[in-house]
């Protein structure tokens, strides 16, 4: 299943690396007619009860900083994900880590997925009585950026939208899966010209709701389109959001121009590796700690940091932890049933009359 991932995308990250040393950081103020959210959140299918159980916080710290609520991705718990990769540092730099883990992993209806999101905003921003901080993976961030459209009264409860490798418009990769029946609901979501998809651009949701920092790669094989670049008109990247909330980072091209400049070679930043890569969390960090606009800036990023490895603060066994991620994915998505075509309706509130 791993080979089928990579299929699609290998051709196009050797290009991404040819192209890799242009480097450009852009705010876009971009103007569309969408529909304006206001009002209550749609209502809930989900037991509330169940929506409670999947919300924990491996950290009871009372004077954290912030709550920062970590969104898992497709096949991964919540502790495979994020216990070696940002838990530990976060609890360093004084924020309370909390998870929420949402059933399935993330292989079932997105729209299902969304209220888990939204219950945990809202459960954790009530209790604490402040807006939270999100940090995303994957397709994690893709369904988080659903629920910020569609979920008004969540949207008010969140500062910033910190996403690693999100897929907001989807990803080739996902093509070769349905062709060969190896899919889920949630993949087919994910197929470019889905259902799922283009409501959520029609809606307005290829703009950042919330101030929203978005770290993706060149050479990220499993999300691609990813290496265009802003700029092209007719040529998205899936990463990336439009709007002056939003802030795209491609680490890949960040850290290739600088290695170039001290004569070093630039090394491939994965889908996966964006969990842990000193660069990635030199930016996190960053936009967690920017109180004016709550997004983070490549300029924080230094050589020393696009060297590679691991980020401080990560416990010993890490690096054997971080190997299986991938590998976790694939054995998860392997016992899966195939289901979800014809593609799930939509829900009433993303209809437009």
């Amino acid at each position: 299943m791993l080979a089928l991932l990579l299929l699609p995308t290998i051709s196009f990250a050797l290009a991404a690396i040819w192209l890799g040393a242009s480097v450009r950081e852009k705010r876009l103020v971009y103007h569309k007619n969408n529909v304006t959210f206001t009002g209550p959140d749609p209502v809930y299918l989900v037991d509330e009860r169940q929506l409670d159980e999947a919300v924990s916080c491996p950290s009871s710290r009372p004077q954290a900083k912030g709550t920062v609520l970590l969104v898992h991705g497709t096949g991964m718990a919540p502790q495979i994900n994020w216990e070696y990769t940002l838990v530990p540092p976060l609890i360093h730099e004084g924020f309370r880590p909390c998870y929420v883990a949402v059933p399935h992993r993330l292989f079932d209806d997105a729209q299902i997925s969304a209220e888990y999101i939204s219950h945990a905003i809202k459960k954790l921003a009530d209790k604490n009585d402040t807006q939270i901080s999100i940090i995303s993976w994957s397709a994690g961030a893709l369904i988080t950026q659903w629920t910020l459209t569609f979920y008004p009264e969540t949207r008010s409860k969140v500062k910033r939208h910190i996403a690693l490798g999100p897929d907001y418009r989807g990803s080739w990769s996902m093509v070769p899966l349905f062709y060969f029946n190896m899919f889920t609901e949630a993949v087919v979501q994910q197929i470019p010209w889905s259902n799922f998809l283009n409501t959520l651009n029609r809606f307005g949701g290829d703009i950042a709701r919330v101030p929203t920092t978005n770290i993706g790669s060149s050479t990220d094989l499993i999300v691609q389109p990813g290496f265009y670049g802003e700029g092209w008109p007719m040529f998205k990247d899936s990463w990336r959001l439009n709007g002056p909330q939003a802030r795209n980072i491609d680490l890949f091209k960040l850290c290739a121009a600088k290695s170039l400049m001290h004569r070093a070679l630039p090394h491939v930043v994965s889908h996966d590796s964006l969990l842990w890569e000193p660069a990635s969390h030199q930016i996190i960090f960053d936009a967690l700690n920017n109180e004016e606009t709550y997004v983070g800036s490549a300029d924080s990023v230094t050589f020393d940091h696009c060297r590679g490895g691991q980020a401080n603060h990560l416990p010993p066994g890490s690096e054997t932890r971080h190997s299986e991620i991938m590998p976790e994915l694939v054995d998860y998505a392997s016992k899966m049933p195939v289901k979800g075509w014809p593609e799930v309706p939509l829900r009433d509130y993303a209809l437009l009359e």
